[in-house]
């Protein structure tokens, strides 16, 4: 093949022209065009010499004949006119010696391959290494804790398919390791910020928020950051640094086409298996390589790194089958039969009441706290119900997080802990139907509504109580209408107002699912308050650290605020003359780690195994039993002091758990018991309970 400029339209090209019979095809030389490459001669200028022509308007030149072109694109001049018919006869006539290799030709082909081949395999030592390192840091440990070379490979390798996808896509290799290593000093740094937080690294759930991502999910995590400016800076920093990469790197040549079509192919390959949880990863990110833990994933973290956890925690999710045991079931049904038989609470007689369930934010007594008690207290009114009787503690499956773990346990009566490989259950368990409190009641009449001051995206608490049976749920957005925000986060009050309109406005009777905000973290927060003097004169034991009491104080102020607006919808509940029952509780403790290493707890027990208060109250003198109880028991007490009964699971639910509440902790009969629930919370999520009680 040989380049000819031929002419087109009044424009010059080149083309690339079959070899004339007897003549030899030229060899092909490095990093010229392939017009070039196909040349018999050394010099190629043929785009110069028409410029040229152009320029001097010469129109001989300007044409571009084929004899002519070549003959500027071999020699650099011009040639006349009479004589252009001879070049084609001197171009057949070109021996194939001019295309003799020169010399050192074959050492220059293959040492910048090599060159290149060894700043690769040099760049991702590099790169795993580097990223080890920073999941090391975030977990604060020694940068050579758990370094082997299985485990710092496993830990990188979980990015190799969209290493590979990106430099199929870009040509660019180093590049693309540079932007998956940023993404993934991203994550180690998130998992720092919670570490210290809430105690606990990141988890695969908490990537929920990445699909949910909206500004009340920017604000919930941008309040925690120390430095959001900081944050924002080295946002923009790497950003540059990954498009100055892109632009300095230079693509690997398109004649490597079959080459990036592979390496493409590859990583699309395992993108979809890491992605659906099949082999090979199922074969590598084993239980024996992550080693994970029934207490949490710290270790797995430890051992095995933040990566390899990740994609384990995916792997075992999705290949999870709830299994129903259906031997323990049938044993906790015989056990609880007589119990259940005439004990069970009858229908309610008269008007149904309204019943008001109120998750408060962190809500605890800080009494547990040493010296605290001291002090005075914060929460006079909670505390005087529950002195009553009509409350007490409550075992919750979180601490300083998570509240849709309590909040799921409490609306649907389900454990948490028979679903091992759930940690949020709003995002990870899907139905199309989720049976509880929600979709009883509406079954009974009534209409249903739940109010939030956060997104309903968060979480996915919008989905999930459509599937629960909540027919209405008020976001933010209907807190922009005259609420007002007490600290960071919207009022308390502004929520009992909300409760209280909507009371108002039905017409028959209603289930309100309220879950406050304003006692959310971070608890160091600048955020200006509604009553900086009241929180000015809250008294904090001595000897706390500067971080640490403010942090406290200005979680009791909040704390005040609850308390203060529970006695408020009480007193609203009453005046309107309606029967109802409330429902209050806090999902887990707040995260105030500093505070509580300097304070330490009463009964000498970490923060994760201590309770928050529960309380149920209604009209007429209508209480609970007070007792230490479960979060999944919360809904069968209620709808006892409400009247209403007939439904076997919460019956079940309500005998097993004041049987639980009378046996030793670690007894065989109160194993037993509890697996027996677990197994009924199962059966009732496949929708399976009624099968057993025939």
């Amino acid at each position: 093949m040989f380049g000819r400029r031929v002419r087109d339209g009044g424009r010059c090209r080149t083309a690339i022209l079959p070899a004339r019979r007897g003549q030899a095809r030229p060899g092909r030389r490095h990093g010229l065009p392939r017009a070039a490459q196909a040349c018999p001669l050394r010099t190629f200028r043929p785009p110069v010499a028409c410029r040229a022509a152009r320029r001097r308007r010469d129109p001989a030149g300007a044409r571009c004949t084929p004899g002519a072109s070549r003959r500027r694109a071999h020699t650099g001049t011009d040639v006349p006119r009479d004589r252009q018919g001879g070049s084609d006869r001197m171009n057949a006539a070109t021996p194939s010696a001019v295309s003799v290799p020169q010399p050192g030709a074959g050492r220059r082909a293959w040492w910048p391959r090599l060159a290149w081949a060894a700043g690769a395999l040099l760049c991702v030592v590099l790169y795993a290494l580097l990223l080890w390192g920073l999941d090391r840091r975030a977990l604060g440990v020694a940068p050579g804790a758990y370094r082997t070379l299985a485990n710092v490979g496993l830990n990188a390798a979980v990015a190799l398919p969209w290493v590979l996808l990106l430099w199929g896509l870009t040509r660019r290799l180093f590049s693309s390791l540079l932007l998956v290593l940023l993404l993934q000093a991203a994550a180690c740094q998130a998992s720092m910020v919670k570490q210290q937080v809430l105690g606990t690294p990141l988890i695969l759930q908490d990537f929920y928020f990445l699909t949910s991502f909206n500004r009340a999910s920017l604000e919930v995590l941008g309040s925690y950051l120390e430095d959001a400016r900081a944050f924002a800076l080295a946002c923009v920093a790497g950003l540059v640094a990954v498009v100055a990469a892109f632009r300095i790197e230079s693509p690997v040549p398109r004649r490597a086409g079959a080459a990036s079509v592979t390496v493409l192919a590859a990583g699309l390959a395992l993108a979809l298996s890491q992605s659906l949880a099949t082999w090979p990863w199922t074969a590598v990110y084993t239980r024996e390589h992550v080693r994970p833990s029934a207490l949490g994933p710290e270790p797995a973290v430890l051992r095995a790194g933040l990566m390899s956890s990740l994609v384990y925690k995916h792997l075992e999710v999705a290949n999870t089958v709830y299994k129903l045991d259906e031997e323990a079931l049938r044993a906790v049904l015989a056990a609880t039969a007589a119990e259940r038989a005439g004990g069970a609470a009858a229908p309610a007689s008269g008007e149904l009441p309204d019943i008001v369930v109120v998750l408060s934010e962190s809500f605890m007594d800080p009494h547990i706290l040493s010296g605290m008690e001291a002090l005075g207290d914060v929460i006079p009114g909670a505390r005087a119900l529950i002195r009553q009787g009509a409350g007490g503690e409550m075992v919750v499956p979180t601490y300083g997080g998570g509240t849709v773990r309590t909040e799921f346990e409490v609306l649907t009566g389900m454990p948490v802990s028979a679903f091992p490989s759930v940690i949020y259950p709003y995002a990870d368990m899907s139905a199309r139907r989720m049976p509880g409190l929600p979709l009883l009641l509406r079954g009974r009449g009534y209409a249903t509504v739940a109010i939030h001051a956060n997104s309903g995206a968060f979480w996915n608490r919008t989905d999930t109580y459509k599937s629960m049976g909540i027919d209405r749920f008020l976001t933010e957005r209907a807190f922009r209408e005259g609420g007002k925000k007490d600290g960071g986060w919207y009022s308390d009050a502004s929520m009992t107002d909300l409760v209280l309109r909507e009371l108002e406005r039905a017409d028959r009777p209603l289930l309100v699912v309220a879950v406050s905000m304003e006692n959310h973290g971070p608890y160091d927060s600048r955020a200006p308050v509604l009553d900086e003097a009241a929180r000015a004169a809250i008294r904090l034991p001595e000897g706390l650290p500067d971080g640490a009491a403010a942090g406290l104080r200005n979680y009791l102020y909040h704390l005040a605020n609850a308390d203060r607006e529970l006695v408020r919808l009480l007193d609203g509940l009453r005046a309107r003359g309606r029967p109802f029952v409330v429902v209050f509780f806090g999902d887990h403790l707040p995260a105030l780690p500093e505070a509580y290493e300097a304070l330490s707890f009463v009964d000498g027990r970490r923060a994760q195994e201590q309770t928050v208060p529960w309380l149920i109250v209604g009209d007429a003198g209508r209480r609970a039993a007070g007792r230490r109880l479960h979060a999944w028991e919360l809904a069968a007490e209620a709808l006892e002091v409400a009247g209403i009964g007939g439904d076997p699971y919460y019956d079940l639910v309500r005998v097993a758990g004041r049987r639980l509440a009378a046996l030793p902790p670690g007894s065989e009969e109160a194993r037993l018991l509890r697996r027996g629930v677990e197994a009924a919370a199962v059966a009732r999520f496949q929708g399976r309970f009624e099968e057993f009680l025939r």
